[in-house]
């Protein structure tokens, strides 16, 4: 009986600041006591022990204060905050870690390479949002460590802040974050790909290649220009995290980029002698047919690629500008 007792003060004045713990202790056995009736059984024990509550709750109770690294009263600043902050330092750890991972790549295959710089991308703007979040979470920390035992502000009616438009489209922030993560990675894979590997995609036999695929003479002619789409389109992402939500100007910049991006890769699909003939050649052996008649299947393929291609565009672009009117007439 006795140590049913103890332990539920224990497990209260455990929790408990060094310097209240005996009090409280003396405190909670007399109160305990006083809600016994004389010769107590377990069964009393329990009841009283259930009444006076969880012994965190109790503790808490004593404390006379929440515990918590972001006072409540700043929480939504501190979300808001962290997600500015983690899109800046997201947005310079993809910046630097792209072109440090297009550089400095070591792997001798293209399988290598995409998987070094892949990883490299990744890991970057995950370290980059984990610093975010710490450096946010102790600024805030010390913001309420400062003004704990203060009153806030007087505040005025002029300083509550507007109605949001219930109309307004938003844009998936943490959608749109994945989007420009992944985004910039195959970017910097597929240009990596066009500077580094070309010259190894082919057919092999026994380890030696017999017919390289791609023509290097076309594919070098592209780089400049894929370059430029995924900055463009690196920025435009940024605009969206920025924005928040949809808009003319932002409708207008998404759909040139998507249109410019689109355009470029289906001409480099499309370009002539883009897939070397002794390519079409060597396939054409393994099928019993021409070259001919290989390249012809392969301009069936990119047709049916390129009209795939051209139909999503246009459903996104359409949904993008329905979302946007939408909100503008409303």
């Amino acid at each position: 009986m006795e140590k049913m007792i103890e332990r539920y003060i224990y497990a209260v004045t455990k929790r408990l600041p060094e310097a209240m713990k005996e009090e409280v202790k003396e405190e909670l056995n007399g109160n305990i006591y006083d809600m016994l009736p004389e010769n107590p059984t377990d069964e009393d024990i329990d009841k009283v022990l259930h009444e006076l509550g969880h012994p965190r709750e109790l503790a808490r109770n004593y404390r006379g204060h929440d515990r918590y690294v972001v006072s409540p009263l700043f929480y939504d600043e501190y979300i808001q905050v962290l997600k500015i902050v983690a899109i800046i330092f997201m947005a310079i750890s993809l910046v630097f870690g792209t072109f440090d991972a297009i550089i400095n790549v070591e792997a001798p295959t293209f399988i290598g390479g995409f998987a070094e710089v892949f990883a490299k991308v990744i890991s970057n703007a995950l370290g980059s949002f984990v610093n975010a979040f710490a450096w946010t979470t102790f600024i805030f920390w010390m913001i309420e460590l400062a003004i704990r035992n203060k009153k806030l502000p007087e505040w005025k009616v002029k300083d509550l802040p507007e109605l949001p438009n219930p109309k307004t489209t938003k844009i998936s922030r943490v959608e749109t974050l994945i989007g420009l993560v992944l985004g910039t990675a195959f970017s910097a894979v597929f240009i990596i790909f066009l500077i580094r590997y070309i010259d190894l995609i082919g057919i092999y036999e026994n380890n030696v290649m017999v017919a390289q695929i791609f023509n290097p003479a076309v594919t070098d002619q592209f780089i400049i220009y894929f370059i430029i789409s995924a900055v463009i389109g690196f920025v435009v992402s940024l605009m969206k995290l920025q924005f928040g939500e949809w808009r003319i100007s932002l409708a207008i910049l998404y759909t040139a980029q998507e249109l410019m991006s689109t355009i470029l890769f289906l001409i480099f699909i499309r370009m002539d002698n883009l897939i070397l003939n002794e390519a079409f050649v060597k396939v054409g052996s393994y099928v019993d047919q021409t070259s001919a008649q290989i390249s012809a299947h392969f301009d069936k393929g990119v047709t049916g690629l390129t009209v795939f291609i051209i139909i999503v565009v246009v459903i996104d672009l359409i949904s993008t500008w329905v979302k946007t009117l939408r909100q503008k007439k409303a």
